[in-house]
């Protein structure tokens, strides 16, 4: 879908109440200024004609859900590479289940693709790919030539991740590659005898009451790309991929989901792996995912860390500036869709200054 004019004034409801089990609240019952908080929300679209939906939710309850350029509560929507927290949220279940553990060699479940047990990949651990420390050489957005690109166009995109030069100790070095998050889709098959999608709608998806949305296969990249989600990027005539590469789940960008959905995700991590009441993955597992590890401070395991107004936040983030944050100290969480595909620092900046806006109608 594409941009369109929204209306020039908006008014503010509380959400619907769809029973996928969201609790519905307002504003003022939640600690927010109402005044300040609805002018700030009913003016979102006029200020970002990119934004496709905002979801707000304190103290686990749902105050906003609102769409604009035709989406709706009912829309699965591209979230891009918050897909790899999914993983990340999947990897840890599976280690709470003593399928596998983060510090395993991936060489344990690679066996197919690595030939060399102690070869220099074998020392890279399954935390090292969550934390992005594999020690690949990677340039994940770089033009044609970076890895990031050409691996969309291989027709293996484990064996090109692993045919990358290792240039450095696992551990040692920070470095984003999306390649790193698709090899955890052999590991999680290997470990559980499912595919990654299936393992998490049984074990993640189905406890959260999630039941809509769609998971591409690595394969399945190009067919389900739509017009505009990949600007510049030329689509292959044809690509014959090898068995059984195939059939594996995209665990780095393959998801879609409704924003409503995403929202759970936030929710489930604020809550320490609680959803209404049940613990879906261990608060061991959420701890280390939302703190730094090998020296850098600004990822866990697959969330990013900053801080906004002198306050810590974790955030999921994705193309186009699809977006999970979660605000600790005010017990809330946020999630955006949009589509700045094309104009990533304008919707950057917009984002900080309404983030910095909410924040701001918090009274208490």
């Amino acid at each position: 879908m594409t941009a369109c004019n929204q209306k020039n004034k908006e008014t503010f409801s509380t959400p619907q109440s769809l029973n996928d089990g969201w609790k519905i609240s307002s504003p003022d019952k939640l600690g927010f200024n109402q005044q300040q908080f609805e002018s700030l929300i009913n003016n979102v679209s006029n200020k970002n004609s990119k934004l496709n939906s905002l979801v707000i939710a304190r103290h686990d309850k749902l105050i906003v859900d609102k769409y604009f350029n035709g989406y709706s509560p009912d829309s699965i929507q591209k979230i891009w590479s918050i897909t790899k927290v999914i993983t990340g949220t999947t990897i840890g279940i599976a280690a709470d289940k003593g399928l596998l553990s983060e510090k395993d060699s991936i060489y344990k479940y690679l066996t197919d693709y690595i030939p060399v047990e102690n070869s220099s990949i074998g020392k890279i651990t399954i935390e090292h790919l969550i934390t992005m420390t594999s020690g690949f050489e990677w340039i994940e957005l770089g033009g044609p030539q970076s890895a990031g690109f050409q691996l969309a166009y291989s027709n293996d995109w484990i064996a090109f991740t692993l045919n990358q030069p290792h240039t450095n100790i696992p551990g040692t070095t920070f470095n984003y590659s999306t390649g790193n998050t698709m090899l955890l889709a052999p590991i999680i098959k290997k470990a559980t005898n499912l595919q990654a999608d299936e393992f998490t709608k049984d074990n993640l998806f189905r406890p959260l009451g999630i039941t809509d949305f769609e998971w591409d296969k690595q394969s399945e990249f190009w067919i389900k790309t739509q017009s505009g989600e990949l600007p510049g990027a030329k689509r292959p005539d044809n690509i014959d991929y090898k068995k059984p590469f195939a059939d594996l789940s995209n665990t780095g960008s393959g998801l879609r989901m409704k924003p409503r959905d995403l929202c759970k995700i936030g929710q489930l991590y604020l809550n320490k792996g609680k959803w209404n009441g049940k613990q879906i993955v261990s608060e061991k597992w959420i701890n280390e995912s939302i703190q730094s590890h090998f020296g850098n401070s600004n990822y866990g395991y697959h969330w990013r860390l900053m801080n906004i107004n002198q306050k810590p936040c974790y955030y999921a983030t994705g193309f186009g500036l699809q977006r999970i944050f979660v605000f600790p100290t005010f017990d809330l969480v946020v999630v955006m869709t949009q589509q700045h595909y094309e104009t990533m620092p304008q919707g950057e900046k917009w984002t900080n200054q309404f983030l910095t806006k909410l924040l701001e109608t918090i009274e208490k």
